[in-house]
Protein backbone atom coordinates (compact mmCIF):
# COMPACT_ATOMS: atom_id res chain seq x y z
CA UNK A 1 0.00 0.00 0.00
CA UNK A 2 2.77 2.46 0.63
CA UNK A 3 4.86 1.66 -1.74
CA UNK A 4 1.97 2.13 -4.17
CA UNK A 5 1.11 5.57 -2.68
CA UNK A 6 4.95 6.22 -3.50
CA UNK A 7 4.67 4.63 -7.23
CA UNK A 8 1.77 7.35 -7.78
CA UNK A 9 3.87 10.38 -5.77
CA UNK A 10 7.28 9.64 -7.97
CA UNK A 11 5.26 9.10 -11.34
CA UNK A 12 3.56 12.44 -10.57
CA UNK A 13 6.59 14.23 -9.82
CA UNK A 14 8.64 12.40 -12.69
CA UNK A 15 5.33 13.48 -15.16
CA UNK A 16 5.98 17.04 -13.94
CA UNK A 17 9.39 18.10 -14.71
CA UNK A 18 11.07 14.46 -16.42
CA UNK A 19 14.53 16.20 -17.29
CA UNK A 20 15.18 17.85 -13.78
CA UNK A 21 14.43 14.84 -11.24
CA UNK A 22 15.91 12.02 -10.06
CA UNK A 23 15.73 8.31 -11.62
CA UNK A 24 12.05 7.37 -11.06
CA UNK A 25 13.28 4.61 -8.52
CA UNK A 26 14.94 7.04 -6.80
CA UNK A 27 12.37 9.06 -6.68
CA UNK A 28 9.65 5.87 -4.86
CA UNK A 29 12.19 5.25 -2.39
CA UNK A 30 12.50 8.67 -1.36
CA UNK A 31 8.47 9.01 -0.99
CA UNK A 32 8.28 5.15 0.68
CA UNK A 33 10.57 6.66 3.24
CA UNK A 34 8.71 9.68 4.37
CA UNK A 35 4.82 8.17 3.99
CA UNK A 36 6.27 5.30 5.67
CA UNK A 37 7.25 7.97 8.55
CA UNK A 38 4.71 10.27 8.59
CA UNK A 39 2.41 6.99 8.81
CA UNK A 40 4.34 5.20 11.51
CA UNK A 41 4.93 8.66 13.55
CA UNK A 42 0.96 9.09 13.14
CA UNK A 43 -0.18 5.74 14.25
CA UNK A 44 2.31 6.36 17.38
CA UNK A 45 0.89 9.99 18.41
CA UNK A 46 -2.62 8.54 17.88
CA UNK A 47 -1.96 5.48 20.09
CA UNK A 48 -0.25 8.23 22.87
CA UNK A 49 -3.08 9.73 22.68
CA UNK A 50 -5.61 6.63 23.01
CA UNK A 51 -3.29 5.66 26.30
CA UNK A 52 -3.33 9.04 27.78
CA UNK A 53 0.49 9.37 27.15
CA UNK A 54 1.20 11.38 24.21
CA UNK A 55 4.34 13.35 25.25
CA UNK A 56 5.92 10.08 26.33
CA UNK A 57 4.64 8.29 22.99
CA UNK A 58 6.50 11.09 21.20
CA UNK A 59 9.48 11.12 23.03
CA UNK A 60 9.87 7.23 22.73
CA UNK A 61 9.61 7.38 18.86
CA UNK A 62 11.55 10.35 18.47
CA UNK A 63 14.90 8.91 20.23
CA UNK A 64 14.31 4.86 19.02
CA UNK A 65 13.85 6.86 15.18
CA UNK A 66 16.94 9.18 15.80
CA UNK A 67 19.05 6.40 17.01
CA UNK A 68 18.43 3.86 14.44
CA UNK A 69 19.17 6.52 11.84
CA UNK A 70 22.60 6.29 13.22
CA UNK A 71 23.14 2.85 14.11
CA UNK A 72 21.22 0.83 11.50
CA UNK A 73 19.24 -2.39 11.94
CA UNK A 74 17.54 -5.33 10.34
CA UNK A 75 14.33 -3.77 8.59
CA UNK A 76 11.57 -5.53 7.10
CA UNK A 77 10.48 -5.12 3.26
CA UNK A 78 6.83 -4.43 3.56
CA UNK A 79 6.48 -0.79 4.80
CA UNK A 80 2.94 -1.34 6.34
CA UNK A 81 4.89 -4.42 8.25
CA UNK A 82 7.37 -1.98 9.64
CA UNK A 83 4.66 0.88 10.78
CA UNK A 84 2.81 -1.81 12.50
CA UNK A 85 5.84 -3.53 14.42
CA UNK A 86 7.34 -0.08 15.36
CA UNK A 87 4.03 1.13 16.53
CA UNK A 88 3.90 -2.00 18.63
CA UNK A 89 7.31 -2.01 19.87
CA UNK A 90 6.89 2.05 21.27
CA UNK A 91 3.61 0.96 22.57
CA UNK A 92 4.89 -1.98 24.68
CA UNK A 93 7.64 0.31 26.21
CA UNK A 94 5.32 3.07 27.37
CA UNK A 95 4.60 0.52 29.79
CA UNK A 96 8.12 0.48 31.01
CA UNK A 97 8.76 0.78 34.90
CA UNK A 98 10.65 4.15 35.46
CA UNK A 99 12.88 5.01 38.70
CA UNK A 100 15.71 7.30 38.80
CA UNK A 101 18.12 3.93 39.55
CA UNK A 102 16.22 1.66 35.75
CA UNK A 103 16.65 4.70 33.80
CA UNK A 104 20.63 4.79 34.91
CA UNK A 105 20.41 0.97 34.53
CA UNK A 106 18.32 1.61 30.69
CA UNK A 107 21.21 3.87 29.91
CA UNK A 108 23.85 1.78 30.43
CA UNK A 109 22.78 -1.38 28.92
CA UNK A 110 21.97 0.85 25.52
CA UNK A 111 25.29 2.40 25.85
CA UNK A 112 26.49 -0.60 26.44
CA UNK A 113 24.50 -2.71 23.51
CA UNK A 114 25.13 0.35 20.70
CA UNK A 115 28.93 -0.43 21.52
CA UNK A 116 28.95 -3.81 21.18
CA UNK A 117 26.51 -4.44 18.18
CA UNK A 118 26.02 -1.03 15.87
CA UNK A 119 26.08 -0.63 13.51
CA UNK A 120 24.30 -2.89 11.47
CA UNK A 121 23.33 -2.98 8.19
CA UNK A 122 21.82 -5.32 5.78
CA UNK A 123 23.71 -6.92 2.80
CA UNK A 124 21.63 -5.38 0.44
CA UNK A 125 22.03 -1.92 1.88
CA UNK A 126 24.45 0.79 1.15
CA UNK A 127 27.17 1.46 3.77
CA UNK A 128 29.11 4.64 4.50
CA UNK A 129 32.84 4.75 4.99
CA UNK A 130 34.28 3.73 8.55
CA UNK A 131 35.62 7.12 9.07
CA UNK A 132 31.47 8.44 8.79
CA UNK A 133 29.99 5.23 10.37
CA UNK A 134 31.99 6.05 13.35
CA UNK A 135 31.05 9.44 13.94
CA UNK A 136 27.14 7.95 13.38
CA UNK A 137 28.21 6.09 16.13
CA UNK A 138 29.61 8.49 18.31
CA UNK A 139 26.55 10.73 17.90
CA UNK A 140 24.32 8.38 18.83
CA UNK A 141 26.34 7.36 22.18
CA UNK A 142 26.52 11.14 22.72
CA UNK A 143 22.25 11.18 22.46
CA UNK A 144 21.72 8.46 24.91
CA UNK A 145 24.54 9.53 27.53
CA UNK A 146 22.33 12.80 27.39
CA UNK A 147 18.84 11.59 27.89
CA UNK A 148 19.12 10.76 31.71
CA UNK A 149 20.16 14.52 31.85
CA UNK A 150 16.73 15.22 29.93
CA UNK A 151 14.95 13.10 32.18
CA UNK A 152 16.90 14.09 35.29
CA UNK A 153 15.91 17.73 34.51
CA UNK A 154 12.79 17.80 32.32
CA UNK A 155 11.28 14.20 33.32
CA UNK A 156 11.59 12.55 29.77
CA UNK A 157 12.12 8.55 30.84
CA UNK A 158 10.69 8.40 26.65
CA UNK A 159 14.32 9.76 25.48
CA UNK A 160 16.10 6.95 27.39
CA UNK A 161 13.28 3.72 26.82
CA UNK A 162 13.51 4.66 22.67
CA UNK A 163 17.30 4.45 23.43
CA UNK A 164 16.95 1.19 24.84
CA UNK A 165 14.33 -0.18 22.39
CA UNK A 166 16.74 0.31 19.31
CA UNK A 167 19.98 -1.20 21.35
CA UNK A 168 17.82 -4.27 21.69
CA UNK A 169 17.10 -4.15 17.96
CA UNK A 170 20.64 -4.28 17.25
CA UNK A 171 21.22 -7.64 19.22
CA UNK A 172 21.56 -10.82 17.66
CA UNK A 173 18.30 -11.49 19.19
CA UNK A 174 16.67 -8.29 18.00
CA UNK A 175 18.63 -9.01 14.68
CA UNK A 176 16.86 -13.06 14.31
CA UNK A 177 13.24 -11.87 15.50
CA UNK A 178 13.11 -8.98 12.87
CA UNK A 179 14.28 -11.59 10.28
CA UNK A 180 11.61 -13.91 11.28
CA UNK A 181 9.11 -11.66 11.03
CA UNK A 182 10.44 -10.18 7.94
CA UNK A 183 9.87 -14.31 6.67
CA UNK A 184 6.48 -14.10 8.12
CA UNK A 185 4.92 -10.84 6.55
CA UNK A 186 6.28 -12.10 3.12
CA UNK A 187 4.37 -14.54 3.66
CA UNK A 188 1.44 -13.69 4.27
CA UNK A 189 1.77 -11.02 1.71
CA UNK A 190 2.05 -13.58 -1.14
CA UNK A 191 -0.84 -15.20 0.97
CA UNK A 192 -3.28 -12.65 0.38
CA UNK A 193 -2.48 -11.29 -3.17
CA UNK A 194 -2.99 -15.24 -4.60
CA UNK A 195 -6.25 -14.74 -2.77
CA UNK A 196 -6.81 -11.67 -4.40
CA UNK A 197 -5.49 -11.93 -7.69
Amino acid sequence: MIEHWATLAASKIKNMNPEETAPHDVLVFGFTILINLFITFSLILLAGYLFGRPWLAFQVALSFMVIRILTGGAHLDRSLACSINSLCLVVLFLWLPVTNTLILLYTAAALLLIIRFAPYYEPHQMKHSAEWEAKKKKAALACIALSPVLFFTLQTPGFVTGALLQALLLTPFGISATHKLNTFTNKGGDYLEKRTS
